[in-house]
């Protein structure tokens, strides 16, 4: 594997001499080093900004750094995050930064319309790939046996073409297959692979592909076997598309404070309005969630992810020992259980899971530490907390949604109420409720083709939990099938046909172009709520069941509890919060939300050990 170096091909043209930019002269200037490849976007953006004078060096990432720490400059542009040593540095010379991620380059797999694949693993991509692979795999079996016989021809862009780069930085081996065919640009490639049965290009992504007819864009899966996604902003800053390189600045907060023209710099390229400027200079803009993010982190000086000391500041013991007990609901049972790994074999983590009310109960008579909820604790269910001067800090974990899928000839269907949806999927409406006209005297008597899950599935739960009152479990007269694209297709294919799935495999349906299909808005009394990430998140798609914890602000003083929230809100557990459905929630968030449980553990250790002591003295 190669690393990414910044000196190649038609990029070391910009690594041979300083870029000077200056609009306009004042009495100070704001001086930039670093990536070659960041500072390209980041002249467009002081062209856009106005900024008054900026000095632009492109001397790498290290070295930009490396002056960075040394309180040489105002930023530091790099092509990737700061090392532990990078940042310890920084630190010793009392540096403090923002971490800002201003955009991405990102490849696109694009392959002809009927090329077989849909989404290549990892372990595949490399088998097609690597230097090994040349003259050896020449059909798409390494696919699929069944595809023996469908020619493979590799399209690559010129070796000292960005996209080589990132690809042969994560291809094991010494660049990339030899026989491959190189383009010049990739239009060029989007016609061959259009032309040509079983090509696949490596192409730079822009979203405009996604509506190219042309071409199927594939998924590709990353290290970590088991999920797939297509090539976007909101895929490679949730870490689950790979091949691609995020662009960075870190900017000086003291700086920041008295220079005018790197605040204009700034505020400019945290703007939404920016990222017309980020594309024409040829990289991908940052998802609106990581604007925001950005947005946070310029105004606030303690909202400073990324800053010297932040992964520091607190480390779990390896010597933790006791116990801490989680009672509530079983929602959130997966990332809880995920939290209590990896922690000292001498701690005990007890979860159990008896429903929000009683873990509520356990919390308000000190008998637990952390209550899991499903829905929002009402003020009757907290009475005894008060009752008892228990104080309770809220977490969010996120939102998981079941959403209904029909044909889109079913206009009737189109939205259905609470009541109907029990109606439908309740297990006493076997045998009796089988037509459309049963569910309602409006519909018409057309054949009702159910295409279900497991009743312990958790978006069968969801389903028969918020249709309505308690009911009974899911109806079994299904054809009951785990995989949601084979129900999409289905139902697309069955006049009358119904099914569920989750938020994030409904789009993996529409991304593998599923025809005849339409999502059903719910009406849960207040009107249609049609399902989407903001109604979803914000509780108005009435078929979504929201995690949160109660936690005891007494406990927040434990290290034990300290150590198991820590665990809870790392990086690699919040990446699987996605994977398990889970809706508003952004790794990029974590920064953030650690800074405020750091807040929460200083306060805590402070009111509870000051009562302590309160209470030796008087003894």
């Amino acid at each position: 594997m190669v690393k990414i170096r910044l000196c190649v091909g038609i990029l070391s043209l910009l690594c041979l001499a300083a870029i000077g930019v200056a609009l306009a002269q004042s009495d100070e200037a704001v001086s930039v080093n670093g990536s070659a490849i960041v500072n390209v976007v980041i002249e467009d953006l002081t062209e856009a900004s106005g900024a008054d004078s900026v000095s632009i060096k492109s001397k790498g990432s290290a070295r930009g750094i490396e002056a960075f720490c040394a309180g040489d400059l105002d930023l530091a542009t790099v092509s990737r995050k700061m090392s532990v040593d990078e940042r310890a540095d920084c630190e010793a010379k009392e540096i403090t930064f923002s971490e800002l991620l201003i955009g991405h380059h990102i490849i696109a797999f694009a392959a002809h319309p009927d090329t077989p694949a849909q989404c290549l693993q990892f372990d595949e991509l490399e088998d097609m790939l690597r230097p090994t692979a040349s003259n050896q795999v020449k059909d798409w079996s390494f696919y699929s046996e069944d595809n023996a016989d469908l020619p493979l021809t590799v399209w690559l862009p010129a070796v000292n073409e960005l996209t080589y780069v990132i690809a042969d930085s994560e291809i094991a081996g010494e660049g990339l297959r030899l026989d491959g065919q190189h383009y010049e640009n990739a239009g060029e490639a989007i016609n061959a692979v259009a032309d040509t049965a079983g090509a696949l290009a490596l192409i730079p992504w822009t979203q405009q592909l996604d509506s190219e007819e042309s071409l199927k864009i594939l998924e590709a899966g990353g290290r970590d076997p088991g999920g797939c996604s297509l090539p976007s902003a909101e895929n490679v800053e949730n870490e689950s598309y790979p091949f691609s390189l995020s662009l960075y600045v870190y900017v000086n907060r003291a700086r920041l404070e008295s220079n005018e023209g790197l605040a204009e710099l700034m505020q400019f390229s945290v703007a939404e309005a920016s990222a017309a400027v980020i594309e024409k200079a040829g990289a991908i803009p940052p998802s609106s969630a990581i604007y925001d993010l950005n947005a946070t982190i310029l105004a606030d000086a303690d909202a400073v992810p990324g800053a010297s000391g932040d992964a520091e500041d607190f480390q779990i013991p390896f010597d933790l020992s006791g116990e801490i007990r989680v009672v509530g609901a079983a929602n959130a049972y997966r990332p809880l259980s995920r939290a209590s790994e990896g922690l000292s074999e001498q701690l005990n983590v007890d979860l159990h899971f008896a429903g929000m009310l009683t873990g509520i109960d356990s919390l308000c008579q000190s008998e637990a530490d952390i209550a899991a909820l499903d829905g929002p604790a009402s003020a009757d269910a907290l009475e005894a907390c008060a009752a008892n001067d228990i104080v309770t800090v809220p977490l969010q974990l996120g939102v998981q949604a079941t959403v209904l899928v029909a044909n889109t000839e079913n206009e009737f269907a189109a939205c259905l109420t609470t009541e109907q949806i029990n109606m439908i999927w309740r297990a006493d409406s076997a045998r009796i409720v089988e037509s459309w006209a049963d569910v309602a005297s409006e519909f018409p008597d057309l054949p009702l083709t159910l295409f279900g899950l497991p009743s312990l599935d958790t978006y069968t739960d969801i389903l028969v939990q918020t249709a309505g009152a308690v009911i009974p479990p899911i109806r079994r007269d299904t054809e009951q099938n785990y995989e949601p694209l084979y129900r999409a297709a289905a139902v697309g294919n069955v006049s009358g046909g119904l099914t569920y799935m989750s938020w994030s495999d409904y789009q993996k349906a529409l991304d593998n172009d599923q025809a005849k299909t339409q999502l059903v808005a719910v009406d849960g009394g207040s009107g249609c709520v049609a399902p989407n990430p903001g109604a979803i998140e914000d509780g108005l798609y009435p078929l979504s069941r929201r995690a949160s914890l109660l936690v005891s602000e007494a406990s927040l003083a434990d290290i034990n509890v300290q150590s198991f929230l820590w665990n809870l809100f790392n990086e690699d557990n919040w990446t699987a919060l996605q994977r398990d459905g889970f809706l508003g929630v952004s790794v990029l968030e974590l920064p953030i939300i650690r800074r405020d449980l750091l807040r929460r553990y200083a306060d805590a250790e402070s009111r509870y050990s000051s009562a302590e002591d309160e209470m030796a003295t008087e003894s």
